[in-house]
């Protein structure tokens, strides 16, 4: 009984201590596990606040562009600017732009009008990161503070601006961010309200499970202020995130709500289960037999599931050997599956691959292509294609384990491949088809429209000629018969005048496809030259100015002596499509043409009065095969090709056009081309 006690005492002791230090690995296990799943969720939060901070600071750059180019502009033209900024960020109360430190614009005005006049030397609680923003010559986020509107709490960014070329003074330009000879002009101050920049930023949107807060970073020794959430959460060991700010740095951290857990949800059972092991000795034998059998299903059923999976898997160490892969892994590189054991580095089973002939891309510059492939398995932060030899393409997913190990996942992805080949190609045999039947159809149709001014034309036919000229000589000739001949005469004339409207309106969208198709296959050509853009201008308006004028509309030119750098032709197109789209769209009152220098670039604009485009449509208008109103009943015809093709015109001019409207209140077309001094200018005529 003793020397039984004396064994059993000792095994008591080591089930005791493999109980505490089995329920200790547990509860590191889990909340390893709590803490890799609040690291994804804090990354992507992190990822959206520094997206939105970031697209706001890009945005105040975009003015700040617009400020150098017109440092005096018009109240309505930075309203026309900044609308468009806040269009989408409705945490945006205003922005404002003060020169020389003193608010001179600000939109929108009707709530903001006290800000006009406004000084910030006025504003002391400010002046320090006004200061840095003139110094760094970066966007400076400030906040959360108190704003001038009565009690809200937000955030104020600031972007300096600096003139430069003839609107800088030489040696003024101050800060990082002023070139030499750059001259400080003011202040930028976009102010949004600070629970909706919260909203925006999803902080309201997370898992309730978890406690969230942000702090701004200080320097060594010194901790932030925190400004959003409990202070709390930085002291229960969180998991951390830094946001990167145009200037300066936030801490985004994180805990599960009510803390840390301090043991792993089940480990009452466990206890207990170690607590009956150590009183049932006898049954150690079994148990310990039951345990190694259980986890030895565990390990066949973890390979089992991995072999099912339908795609490539393999998990490499810290030290970058293979610890296991599945046999479609080894499938998928049959040229070096053999190499694919426990044990040998990635760089080797890659080397025996790439001797083997297996990446036909390596072929020829060998340790290169291995150079390369190899940082990307390190970095393990990217996805790539791999075309394997016989035709095979992989997708190549790898990503770093928290030990420091690489898993990765290959997907053969040689179907999608070649179904992406075949629309291409089926994309390019529709432009081919497109261009053959423009010709095809434009060669009888020119015929016809032949045929057709003949006929209305009463006047051309030599025939009816001498037969007016019987008619009026032969005096016996009936007056109802002449009368008929006339009326049928008529008749003819009024019909084939029909026939050639209907044939010229079909050549249009013939020609219409043609482009097109010269577009889709890049065989469109352009010759660039200085062009007068009022001559080209004046011309199309005398064009249209009949059709206009048939309706009551007006047609102002107000283009002035502005020249362009491009093509006479295809210039002249757009400006026929767009001017011709807002005689047809409009009405009543007038369509007024101007053109201003911005720039390198001049921006002509096209404004009517006519019926206007919903807000939703206008991206809709510019696709190709597309109209705004894409119903049967449309007021208007066409293949939905003009602006499509005047889109493709302009960009390859290097400009852009855009669109402006109001449903009812009437449309504004603006495009933009090299301006006629820019002889280097270049563009692609595909």
């Amino acid at each position: 009984m003793r020397s039984y006690l004396a064994v059993l005492l000792p095994v008591a002791v080591l089930l005791l201590a493999g109980a505490v230090h089995l329920e200790s690995a547990r509860t590191q296990a889990y909340r390893a596990e709590l803490r890799t799943g609040l690291t994804d969720q804090l990354d992507a939060q992190r990822a959206q606040l520094e997206s939105r901070l970031m697209g706001l600071s890009l945005m105040m750059r975009g003015l700040e562009a617009a400020i150098d180019a017109a440092p005096d502009m018009s109240q309505e033209r930075y309203k026309a600017l900044a609308s468009v900024m806040i269009r989408n960020h409705p945490e945006i109360i205003n922005i404002a732009a003060a020169p020389d430190l003193v608010v001179k614009y600000v939109y929108p005005l009707a709530p903001n009008k006290s800000l006009l006049g406004l000084s910030y030397d006025q504003l002391s609680g400010q002046r320090a990161a006004i200061e840095l923003a003139r110094k760094s010559g970066r966007t400076v986020v400030d906040g959360p503070l108190p704003l001038l509107q009565a009690r809200q709490m937000g955030f104020i960014l600031r972007a300096p601006v600096f003139l430069s070329g003839a609107d800088a003074v030489a040696g003024n330009g101050t800060g990082a961010g002023a070139a030499k000879g750059d001259r400080f002009w003011g202040i930028i101050s976009l102010v949004m309200n600070a629970r909706d920049f919260y909203l925006s930023a999803g902080l309201f949107n997370h898992d309730a499970q978890f406690d969230i807060a942000l702090r701004r970073k200080a320097g060594p020794g010194r901790v932030g202020e925190v400004f959003f959430g409990d202070p709390a959460v930085f002291d229960q060991q969180p998991v951390i995130d830094e946001i990167l700010l145009p200037e300066g740095r936030w801490e985004l951290a994180a805990v599960p709500a009510g803390g840390w857990p301090v043991h792993a949800p089940d480990y009452l059972r466990s206890r207990l289960v170690m607590a009956l092991l150590a009183l049932v000795i006898l049954g150690l034998s079994a148990f310990s037999l039951h345990q190694f059998r259980s986890q030895r299903r565990a390990k066949q059923r973890l390979l089992g599931a991995i072999n099912a999976i339908n795609d490539g898997f393999a998990l490499y160490d810290a030290q970058d050997r293979l610890i296991l892969c599945n046999q479609k892994y080894r499938d998928l590189y049959k040229k070096s599956a053999d190499t694919m054991v426990p044990g040998n580095t990635f760089e080797h089973i890659l080397r025996v691959g790439v001797a083997r002939g297996q990446y036909p891309e390596a072929e020829g510059h060998e340790e290169a292509w291995i150079a390369q492939r190899l940082e990307w398995h390190r970095r393990a932060d990217a996805e790539l294609e791999q075309q394997l030899a016989g035709g095979r393409w992989l997708k190549i997913a790898e990503r770093h384990t928290e030990d420091g190990g690489t898993v990765g996942f290959r997907v053969d992805i040689t179907e999608l491949k070649r179904a992406k080949d075949a629309a291409e190609h089926a994309n390019k045999v529709k432009a081919e088809f497109l261009s053959v039947l423009s010709h095809e159809l434009r060669t009888p149709l020119t015929v016809i429209l032949g045929f057709a001014r003949f006929l209305s034309d009463d006047k051309i036919s030599p025939a009816l000629r001498a037969l007016r000229g019987n008619l009026e000589a032969g005096a016996d000739v009936d007056a109802a018969v002449r009368a008929r001949i006339d009326d049928y005469i008529a008749e003819v004339t009024k019909r084939a005048g029909r026939i050639e409207q209907s044939g010229n309106h079909l050549l249009q969208l013939i020609n219409d496809l043609l482009d097109f198709s010269k577009i889709e296959a890049g065989r469109m050509e352009m010759e660039a030259e200085v062009l007068p853009l009022a001559l080209l201008t004046d011309d199309v308006i005398e064009q249209l100015r009949g059709a206009a004028e048939a309706k009551g509309v007006a047609l102002i030119s107000d283009v002035g002596d502005v020249a362009a750098y491009a093509d006479p032709i295809r210039t002249r197109q757009v400006l026929f499509n767009l001017i011709g789209n807002a005689v047809k769209f409009t009405d009543e009152g007038h369509i007024r043409v101007t053109a201003r220098r911005e720039g390198d670039l001049v921006a002509v604009s096209v404004a009517d009065t006519g019926c206007g485009i919903p807000e939703d449509k206008i991206e809709h208008v510019f696709l190709e095969f597309q109209q705004a109103d894409s119903s049967s009943t449309r007021r208007a015809g066409g293949t939905g090709l003009g602006l499509a093709i005047a889109r493709r015109i302009v960009e390859m001019h290097g400009g852009r056009i855009t669109a402006v409207s109001r449903p009812g209140e009437g449309s504004t077309f603006t495009f933009t081309l090299p301006a006629g001094d820019m002889r280097s200018a270049s563009f692609c005529a595909a």
